[in-house]
């Protein structure tokens, strides 16, 4: 971009609106504990003891030192650079810019977004440092302040290790609790519940080191993945990708070809997998999976265009070429991509084409492009996550399972199998031997949600032999501290009439802390057999107040869509465009999505600018386009010096007024009140030109910031 268009931005006839991110909240599950959520007649250590938990000391509902210190150092952040989205009133939850300090207090605690004996590890630092969501400047930058935010209020909040309840002498009231503390590490493998099938390529990905990720399908030859690069492994399985990839090579990947493709291969195929992208933000498109002999030709890819996921197959169609376009993406205002954990398939068959199911629903996407056979497939091509080939499209995300099958999943397998979740499911048993008999215990199963959370689902309880009873309120702890949000279980109350019971059938998530290999869970009741010791509940955040109703706007912002038609329309660069419409793209989610000119936000303006900038571009270096519009009289071989001439500008002025502006609209300006702006524009962009040092490129760079500068403006934007 040019200094002219640049100057020609700043001068965009737009009021800007304060910028306002959404930087703090979203996404499963929270990260680390939370102060003011250990049970008010147990001490913080209460369902940790023996564990070594280090407790926050602050009182039962919020605690005025932790709330004055989070209204003192966090608040002012998030209501500063949240407020569009989290305030109350906006499409972000939980409500952490809500202007009443105590809620925006309660939202960050009850739902779990800080963790004050790791301020790094809050869900409000890595939202901006590692999700890159809504940045107000520099994400590491934002990150930076946010944590030393987190910090200060941290060191405002009194942190003790307080006495075990089991040690002799203490007096400390203690709850009904499980027996013994147990560790992620010491459950036991439990049924997975997935449809198998029968793949012909299966990767779970659970070495979790090493730089070989093992094929575990029944069909030769084996396609292990040799990881290079940026290509980490994660905890709870799967593959971090960061700019690297794990591929197989051109023999074990023949396997594929000869199943699918060859002519004794079945012309078919579904390929599942587990993933979570880093970003909404990647494009190329960024390779998640893929069987390519380069960037240009392939026989299958999975890939990832910013919220879209993206389909190529190559296929004897004499439409599709060798790199397996058309492309086929999922529907840009569905949005089916996003930065979380997510169930992705893609199958290819005669009768459908591609189709692409996310978290077990069809996308409701029609390929286009009609079905045919894959004779034409490349046998000496390879196989790779997480990057093309060729290592130059690079994906940013983790892959957690990935099988291939030589025929179409149905809708009911596909299913089946998000149910089934993402990681591998365990049976973890807590003893009740103390408070209830011998040989009675509580066993949940759970998995490794997420890289910040665990789901601990269906608890059944043995109870030993004993009968005639009733369990109310189960609640799970991580290293002595129970998280107020996501508390399933808090309502439980079932009676106990045989040894065997199911207690619930509904999961909960539960907050990682120091992470699988050392957190610690402990488990405590309301009423257990013939004792009941109920916990007081910790008050729930207060609802925001009604907003206040106020008229409705008279004017409106254009969205995205009638922003580019309004652009095409009044150029006439058509929206088919190259340029423009890969531009349009790119900028979409930049763009206004509705038009409420309230939530109108800096952003969006730096969007249409930009824009227009394309737009005016394509106008000005078209001779047709801009004899159209300008007239043939402009000489465009002239150096930029002749706008010192009134006759020149006319020729540039008069018609971005006329042309652009419209006529006879009572709540716009006029073309007259227009011009000394782009007098004043011009005059910028021009200042010390001499016919030298500006030729006829700088002429049509002048003409397409000022044009710029009307199209990007509200005289036209708004409605």
């Amino acid at each position: 971009m040019t200094t002219i268009q640049l100057k020609a931005i700043a001068l965009s006839l737009v009021v800007l609106v304060a910028a306002a991110g959404c930087s703090g909240g979203g996404g499963a599950g929270g990260d680390g504990r939370d102060i003011g959520s250990a049970p008010t007649n147990v001490p913080s250590s209460s369902a940790g003891a023996g564990s070594g938990a280090v407790g926050v000391g602050v009182p039962a509902g919020g605690g005025a030192i932790g709330q004055a210190a989070f209204v003192a150092n966090v608040h002012p952040i998030t209501t500063q650079y949240c407020v569009q989205c989290h305030a109350g009133s906006g499409p972000g939850f939980p409500h952490i810019a809500h202007p009443d300090g105590e809620t925006a207090f309660r939202a960050v605690i009850d739902n779990q977004k800080v963790n004050l004996l790791d301020p790094a590890r809050s869900r409000l630092v890595e939202r901006l440092r590692t999700d890159r969501h809504f940045c107000w400047s520099n994400c590491d930058m934002d990150a930076d302040r946010m944590q030393a935010a987190i910090q200060a209020w941290a060191d405002a909040v009194v942190v003790t290790t307080p006495p075990d309840p089991n040690t002799p002498g203490n007096t400390i009231p203690t709850t009904i609790i499980s027996s013994d503390g147990r560790s992620f590490l010491s459950a036991i493998l439990a049924p997975s519940g997935r449809y198998g099938g029968n793949p012909i390529a299966l990767w779970k990905l659970e070495e979790g080191s090493g730089t070989i990720a093992l094929d575990t399908s029944m069909v030769g030859p084996t396609m292990n993945l040799t990881l290079s690069g940026e290509a980490t492994w994660v905890s709870g399985g799967g593959i971090e990708f960061d700019g690297g990839k794990a591929s197989s090579n051109p023999t074990d990947s023949r396997k594929l070809f000869n199943e699918l493709a060859s002519g004794s291969g079945t012309q078919q195929y579904s390929i599942e997998a587990w993933l979570i992208p880093a970003n909404t933000t990647q494009e190329g498109p960024a390779r998640i999976i893929t069987y390519a002999g380069g960037t240009g030709t392939r026989n299958f890819m999975l890939g990832q265009v910013m919220y879209n996921y993206v389909a190529r197959n190559r296929s004897v169609n004499p439409d599709v070429n060798a790199n397996g376009d058309p492309t086929f993406s999922t529907a840009d205002a569905d949005e089916d991509l996003q930065a979380t954990l997510q169930h992705v398939v893609l199958t290819y068959d005669q009768a459908n084409g591609r189709r692409i199911f996310v978290n077990g629903v069809f996308t409701d996407d029609v390929d286009e492009v009609p079905a045919d056979l894959l004779l034409n497939w490349q046998s000496d091509y390879t196989f790779a996550l997480g990057n093309e080939v060729t290592d130059n499209r690079i994906w940013r995300g983790i892959v957690k399972f990935v099988a291939i099958y030589e025929d179409i999943l149905t809708p009911e397998q596909i299913m089946q199998n998000y149910l089934s979740g993402a990681s591998r499911r365990y049976l973890l048993r807590f003893g009740l031997d103390s408070p209830l008999a011998p040989n009675a215990y509580v066993e949940f199963t759970v998995s490794e949600f997420d890289a910040y959370s665990y789901l601990f689902c269906a608890p059944v309880l043995n109870s030993g032999g004993a009968l005639g009873f009733s369990v109310q309120t189960i609640r799970i702890s991580v290293n002595g501290v129970a998280p107020v949000a996501s508390q399933s279980f808090r309502m439980l109350n079932t009676a106990i009439t045989q040894t065997s019971t199911q207690l619930s059938s509904q999961c909960q998530v539960v907050p990682k802390d120091l992470g699988a290999d050392q957190d610690v869970f402990h488990i405590f009741f309301d009423t257990l057999g013939s004792a009941s010791l109920p916990m007081a509940d910790l008050p729930g955040s207060p609802p925001p107040p009604p907003a206040a109703v106020s008229p409705s706007a008279g004017i409106g912002i254009r969205d995205f869509a009638e922003i580019n038609d309004s652009m095409a329309e009044l150029t006439g660069v058509s929206v088919t465009n190259a340029t423009v419409r890969a531009t349009y793209l790119e900028l979409l989610q930049a763009l206004p999505s509705d038009n409420d000119v309230a939530a109108f936000v800096s952003a969006h303006q730096v969007g249409i600018s930009r824009l227009a900038l394309d737009y005016c571009d394509q106008l000005v270096e078209s001779t047709a386009l801009r004899n159209a519009f300008f007239g043939v009289g402009f000489d465009w071989t002239l150096p930029a010096t002749t706008f010192a001439s009134v006759g020149p500008r006319d020729q540039i002025i008069d018609p971005l007024g006329t042309k652009l502006l419209g006529t006879g609209l009572a709540n716009q300006p006029t073309a007259a009140e227009v011009r000394p702006h782009l007098d004043t524009l011009i005059n910028q962009l021009t200042a010390g030109c001499t016919a030298m040092s500006c030729p006829a490129s700088t002429t049509r760079n002048v003409v397409k910031g000022v044009c710029a500068s009307v199209l990007s403006s509200a005289a036209v934007q708004l409605h």
